[in-house]
C-alpha cells in the first residue's frame, strides 16, 4: 500500500501518518510518499494506494500534487485501486469544500482506477479527530484491503 500525499501546513501529513500507523498495526505494509517527490513509476508499479490532498485557492488541488497529477492523467489505471482523503475548510467558499480531492478522485476514475474505500473528508484542523474518526476510517480501509486480497 502506497500512501501519496500533498501537505503544506502539516495537516494532511499528520492524517496520513495516523492512517499509516493504524494500517501497520493491522499488518498492512505501507509507505508514505510526498507527492512532489513521487515519480509516476510508483503509480505504474503498484496497485493499492491512499491519495490525500488539501484544497487550495478556489477549489484547486494542492499545488504540490500538480506535477504528479499531470502524469497520472496519461496513465491507464484499470488495475489500480485507491482510497482518498481530502482536507478543507468550510469557512472558505463552502461550495468548493474538499474540491481538491474530488479533482484527484475524478481523474483517477476517468483513467480506469477503482475505489478501494469510502472517501474521508475532513473540515478544518484534524488533530482532535486523529484517534477517533481518522483511526476508524483507517480500520475500515484495512478491512477492505483484506477483502480485496481474498477475491
Amino acid at each position: 500500500m502506497q500512501i501519496v500525499y500533498a501537505s503544506t501546513s502539516g495537516n494532511v501529513e499528520v492524517v496520513v501518518e495516523k492512517v499509516s500507523e493504524v494500517l501497520t498495526e493491522k499488518g498492512i505494509v505501507n509507505r508514505l510518499h510526498r507527492s512532489e517527490q513521487t515519480s509516476i513509476d510508483l503509480i505504474r508499479n503498484n496497485s493499492l494506494f491512499v491519495l490525500a490532498t488539501s484544497t487550495w485557492e478556489h477549489g484547486e488541488i494542492n499545488p504540490f500534487f500538480n506535477k504528479l497529477l499531470a502524469k497520472i492523467k496519461k496513465e491507464d489505471l484499470s488495475r489500480k485501486n485507491a482510497a482518498f482523503i481530502g482536507l478543507g475548510d468550510m469557512r472558505y467558499e463552502p461550495i468548493l469544500f474538499n474540491q481538491g480531492i474530488k479533482i484527484l478522485k475524478d481523474v483517477w476514475m476517468d483513467k480506469g482506477g477503482g475505489i478501494l474505500h469510502e472517501l474521508l473528508l475532513i473540515n478544518g484542523e484534524p488533530y482532535g479527530i486523529l484517534d477517533s474518526r481518522v483511526s476508524k476510517w483507517a480500520l475500515g480501509l484495512a478491512e477492505d484491503i483484506r477483502k480485496n486480497d481474498k477475491q
